[in-house]
């Protein structure tokens, strides 16, 4: 049948999907509104006829809007009410909304919501190219059951303003962002939802942020409703999106709950992103905002940032658990970093694991913690190459630093920094510095690390409280400028630090004042000056307990003669049957002790 009808009717009055739905198109610069049943609603302006299609099909319940290529443009806002379910689809880059001045295109912002509303914006673009400091978001719901976005183009004028917004959101139940495209907004999507899904998107040249989303925010405190029954706890996914020259002067990829809210809730998933700087710098890359649980991996990120790489923001309430994994980072510093910091994580939990993270700095600047963790209790820093080179007369003050700031009484169960490859140009690679009084020793293990810099340096552990720590320092390699390892601890303090296994120098510079002790074996050289009547010789041990395995070796003719050897909870005694001969320094003896 459509055959037979004329070419112009075909191309100009489509037939009408199935189901209650209308049509918006145009016809000799006019826009017309039309509906299932071939009436005419609306022969006005864009705006008009887009309202007016939403007003027709409120008493269904909802319907879907076709909205035929072509350029429209409106004037003003089309609102959505509450508790309807709409489909609001163009075809493609065809269909193009074009205006300059500062309003919402699509509202839903009901006074008394149901939570009840499924909203679908989808295959349409926005152009307010030209727009000049007109600021406006474009796409703004509120208190939906459901709402998502397919396929949008936006084209704005770049603008540094917080109100300047391609799709926006809060508190919704669930919010999904897919397949569209962002240039030159503020602010290309940013949601506030029980659950937000932000998948396959692009954009590009933004100024505050380039995709951020949080979880729902409790109206005690921003004043937006909240859904009964729903608790702020929720999930956001921000995944496989491309932003290319994004937040310029805030964040790239981010799961915040906003910088004032005094909780910190819900899990962010930041994973299988790109990030690329061009022709602008980002300011902070990838952001966790006073959320409970977060994971950033699979990223990639080549180019330039001014202020911090990673960074895990907080107030009031640390977050449980920040996993930082399998990211590729080629990256330069072009500016004075935040407190001289380039990663910088607060959290209870800390996984950092099988990163590459290369860093040139350009901005003449030490760079006193690059990678800082603080107040956590359980760290693993693991399977990372780590390559951070400033430069000529500057240099990374503490490397690697893992600081329990933590005040008073608690439990600190795990520090690890295992299998790394840690190079800086200048300064320590690694610093470890523990602030709190525990109940449980905690551990501390350096193991199988590869360790550069390319000044005389070491490895620092420090000691803070009168408090007892347990360390393995096994199998580094320590190149460049790296001696060993220096223990610190603060005057008037007498910490006790057990080794369960040590095969690192430690430096000549450590206190006096910290108690080494080793829990399972211990090996040394001793030496003594003989006075030809003393016949007991003892060696302190070190041991946590008395060794039930000693070894006792002459190494010096004045040694030798026959001796046996007994030992308590910290000595070594060597017994002579006769004493030996006078003598400065004359009796040197190898031991090995064992529990």
């Amino acid at each position: 049948m459509a055959l037979n009808l004329p070419l112009r009717k075909i191309l100009t009055e489509p037939s009408i999907p199935r189901g209650h739905s209308v049509i918006v198109y145009k016809k000799d610069d006019t826009t017309y509104a039309k509906t299932e049943s071939g009436n005419i609603i609306c022969q006005n302006s864009p705006t008009e006829c887009l309202q007016e299609a939403v007003n027709y099909l409120v008493p269904f319940g909802g319907g879907r809007i076709l909205v035929k290529r072509g350029t429209y443009y409106p004037t003003q806002t089309v609102a959505i009410p509450d508790g309807i379910k709409l489909i609001i689809e163009g075809e493609g880059d065809s269909t193009v909304f074009r205006y300059t001045n500062s309003f919402v295109l699509f509202l839903h912002r009901p006074n008394d919501p149901t939570w009840t509303s499924v909203l679908s914006f989808r295959n349409f673009k926005v152009d307010r190219s030209g727009s000049d400091t007109n600021k406006a978001n474009i796409i703004h719901v509120l208190y939906a059951l459901y709402d998502e976005y397919d396929n949008i183009t936006i084209v704005d004028d770049y603008r540094n303003v917080v109100e300047d917004v391609g799709l926006y959101g809060r508190n919704s139940i669930m919010s999904v962002v897919r397949n569209c495209r962002f240039f030159n907004k503020a602010s290309p999507v940013w949601f506030h939802s029980f659950l937000v899904h932000i998948y396959g998107n692009y954009a590009r040249n933004t100024a505050l942020i380039g995709f951020a989303a949080g979880h729902l925010l409790p109206e005690s405190v921003f004043g937006y409703k909240q859904p009964p029954g729903y608790p702020l706890d929720g999930l956001v996914v921000i995944e496989d999106n491309v932003c290319i020259d994004c937040g310029r002067t805030d964040e790239a990829y981010a799961v915040d709950n906003e910088y004032n809210n005094p909780y910190a809730y819900g899990t962010g998933i930041i994973r299988n992103n790109t990030l690329v700087t061009k022709d602008h710098t980002v300011h902070y890359a990838f952001v966790c905002g006073y959320i409970d649980k977060c994971i950033i991996e699979n990223n990639t990120f080549i180019g330039s940032f001014s202020k911090l790489l990673i960074y895990d923001a907080f107030y009031r309430e640390r977050p449980n658990l920040i996993i930082v994994r399998n990211n590729y980072i080629k990256s330069t510093l072009v500016d004075t970093p935040e407190d001289s910091r380039i990663i910088l994580l607060k959290v209870g939990k800390i996984i950092i694991e099988n990163n590459y993270i290369d860093i040139n700095v350009t901005a003449n600047t030490n760079i006193e913690y690059p990678v800082a963790m603080q107040y956590a209790n359980y760290v693993v820093f693991k399977n990372n190459y780590f390559s951070l080179t400033l430069p000529s007369g500057f240099k990374s003050g503490y490397g690697i630093t893992i600081e329990d700031l933590g005040a008073g009484s608690r439990d600190l169960e795990l520090v690890a920094v295992e299998d790394n490859n840690i190079k800086v140009s200048e300064g320590r690679p690694l610093t470890i510095s523990l602030w709190g009084e525990y109940q449980t020793p905690p551990l501390v293990r350096v193991v199988g690390n590869r360790l550069y810099s390319g000044s005389s340096t070491d490895i620092f552990l420090g000691l803070r409280k009168n408090h007892v720590v347990k360390a393995v320092v096994l199998g580094n390699a320590l190149e460049g400028g790296v001696s060993g390892l220096w223990l610190y601890a603060d005057p008037g303090l007498t910490p006790t630090l057990i080794f369960l296994h040590r095969d690192m120098q430690i430096t000549p510079n450590s206190p006096p004042n910290i108690t080494i002790r080793y829990a399972v074996k211990n090996s040394d050289i001793a030496t003594f000056s003989g006075d030809g009547t003393t016949t007991q010789f003892k060696i302190a041990h070190r041991l946590v307990s008395t060794p039930r395995k000693v070894l006792v070796t002459p190494a010096s003719a004045n040694a030798t003669g026959q001796f046996y050897v007994t030992a308590d909870n910290t000595y070594i005694y060597v017994n002579y049957l006769a004493p030996p001969p006078a003598g400065t320094n004359n009796i040197v003896l190898y031991w090995y002790a064992e529990v």
